[in-house]
């Protein structure tokens, strides 16, 4: 059949020229001019929409609204108009090109969740602690509370994520920074092949090698093809994982470069090699002494200073003997103290930083950074062989105890010297404000984590039964979980009397959310007579019988669900072997 044509005359000056276009093609290109200008226009009113919405319909009305009946209501005939918009925008998509199959998810040989605790972990990653009225948490367990224990424990025992938890796994990781190292090592290789196809979740790709992402540290070709060529959160982990299995080699790989990096990066490896440090790391630290970044001569001056041997500690142990030493004209022994006059060039090389901070006098800030970085075992032949003990226990003259006791306080923790934060400590019957070394409660919980896990607790418990609960947060902290049992004995006795004297238990919340995550979950025993709700007496505070009890019934219920959390973890014991025919 013949195709029917139309004729189209073009007029030009010169001549007119006929053209015979066939009609199916006049139309077709009609059509297209159409749609075009109906995109076009789609695409104007959109904008016009976005800007109304944004501005505000009072000051920039939609101008496809502004005269129709609905302008009675711009706002809502805003919002009709948007989602009449979105929708035919929405329908007007074409679909892409097919894109390639990404490659196979790699397989991780660790053995898979048992089924509870794979439905306990769909249960923690949806999980939302839900605000009750008038600010009260309810009796029911903050699940979000307990998903970091339960990944410590899931991976302690080598399991790995399910496929089908791995989009929450790495969203909950995402959100919550104190969860990612954990979350990523349970997701393993296929959390990280998952993540490199989600924009959201490229956080993976830029951290540890959880999941297999760095060489084995006994790969030496491995690791220095991404020690050359890899990013620096990678070549930071890197650095850490080797420093772990071998400082030596460390410390090597980071001197291999160490001229040609950056200072903000030089401070960051600098700082890797806290791990497995030791007098073999004192010359590369000597020469980083010199660096020209005062952060990372800083950290190196540190670094020496915590080993008592190194030859900057000796410096600084001469120096600070001038300073500090027994007033030989007193009628009991006593320490006097003189301050340094000055802070020279060799001192500044050393780490000491000569301004000090706003409302610190200059000669007591030397004299403490001084005292800070001295071998604390040089103190021992300066006081005539004296112990920690004894030494702490000298008056010293002249006003200056608090700045040398809390300068050796940061030399015990620095050091991590056990003797020297028992003596600083004193007892814990004694109060904080008279105590020998600091009244301060965190340079106490620093003290207390150089102390044994046992020691630590049965300091804290101590110190609990002498002052009550409201200063002890701080202490608790640095506490080993789970608590070992005087110290969990005595918090749940501190609580017990806190509600026998008739507060409100939110006075208590903060340990109340440290004791659910660290008493033994074998505690729940003793906590279950004080679920009960007390008779309310005459003058205590109205309500706090009940509120007390809704507290202890969450810590219970807590302790329990933390109990069944371990158990569905707990791998199955082997079967006995048959026992031998008679």
């Amino acid at each position: 059949m013949d195709t029917p044509t139309t004729t189209s005359t073009t007029t030009t000056p010169a001549a007119s020229v006929s053209v015979s276009v066939p009609a199916s093609a006049s139309a077709s290109a009609s059509a297209s001019a159409s749609a075009s200008a109906s995109d076009e226009a789609a695409a104007r009113l959109w904008e016009e929409l976005v800007s109304s919405a944004l501005l505000g319909t009072d000051r920039r009305p939609p101008a496809g609204l502004a005269g129709s009946a609905a302008a009675r209501d711009l706002p809502g005939a805003l919002l009709d108009a948007a989602a009449v918009q979105t929708v035919r925008r929405r329908a007007g998509l074409r679909p892409g090109p097919a894109a390639a199959l990404p490659e196979p998810a790699p397989e991780d040989p660790r053995a898979p969740l048992p089924e509870a605790a794979r439905l306990r972990l769909d249960q923690l990653l949806a999980g939302r602690a839900t605000p009750s009225p008038a600010g009260r948490r309810g009796a029911a367990p903050d699940l979000a509370e307990l998903l970091p224990q339960w990944l410590a424990l899931a991976n302690r025992h080598g399991y790995k994520a399910s496929p089908s938890a791995l989009p929450a796994l790495l969203d909950a990781a995402r959100a919550r920074t104190d969860l990612r190292p954990q979350a990523l090592r349970l997701a393993g290789p296929r959390g990280l092949w998952l993540a490199r196809l989600n924009p959201e979740w490229r956080f993976a790709l830029r951290g540890t090698g959880a999941g297999g992402g760095l060489p084995s540290p006994k790969d030496p070709e491995g690791v220095r093809a991404l020690w050359d060529e890899g990013l620096f959160a990678e070549r930071v982990a890197l650095l850490a994982a080797v420093r772990t299995e071998d400082p030596a080699a460390g410390l090597a790989l980071l001197a291999s470069t160490w001229s040609a990096e950056r200072a903000e990066d030089r401070l960051m490896f600098l700082d890797s090699l806290r791990t497995g440090l030791s007098d073999a790391d004192e010359e590369f630290l000597e020469e980083a002494l010199g660096d020209r970044s005062r952060n990372v001569r800083a950290t190196a001056a540190e670094l020496l200073s915590a080993l008592p041997a190194s030859a900057l500690a000796g410096r600084m142990a001469s120096r600070a003997a001038t300073c500090v030493g027994l007033d030989r004209t007193a009628p009991e022994p006593t320490i006097a103290v003189e301050a340094p006059h000055e802070c020279d060039a060799a001192m500044q090389r050393d780490g000491m930083v000569a301004t000090p901070p706003a409302g610190r006098g200059e000669r007591s800030w030397w004299l403490g950074q001084l005292v800070e970085a001295a071998p604390l075992a040089s103190w021992t032949a300066r006081f005539g062989g004296r112990g920690p003990e004894e030494i702490v226990a000298l008056p010293v003259a002249d006003d200056w105890q608090g700045e040398l006791h809390a300068a050796w306080c940061r030399a015990a923790v620095r050091q991590r010297d056990p003797a020297w934060s028992r003596a600083l400590l004193g007892s814990p019957a004694v109060p904080p404000a008279t105590g020998p070394g600091t009244s301060s409660l965190a340079e106490r919980a620093q003290l207390l984590s150089t102390l044994p896990v046992e020691e630590r607790a049965r300091w804290v418990a101590s110190f609990i039964a002498a002052h009550g609960l409201s200063e002890a947060f701080q202490l608790l902290g640095v506490c080993a979980v789970p608590w070992a049992e005087p110290l969990g004995a005595a918090v749940i006795d501190a609580l017990d009397i806190a509600r026998e004297a008739g507060s409100y238990p939110w006075s208590f919340s903060g340990v109340m959310g440290l004791a659910e995550r660290c008493l033994a979950p074998e505690a729940a025993r003793q906590l279950d007579s004080l679920t009960a709700r007390p008779d309310e007496a005459e003058d205590r505070s109205p309500g706090a019988g009940d509120y007390w009890s809704e507290a202890f019934q969450r810590l219970v219920s807590t302790l329990r669900l933390r109990a069944a959390m371990c158990a569905e973890l707990t791998p199955p014991p082997h079967p006995a072997a048959d026992p031998p025919a008679p």
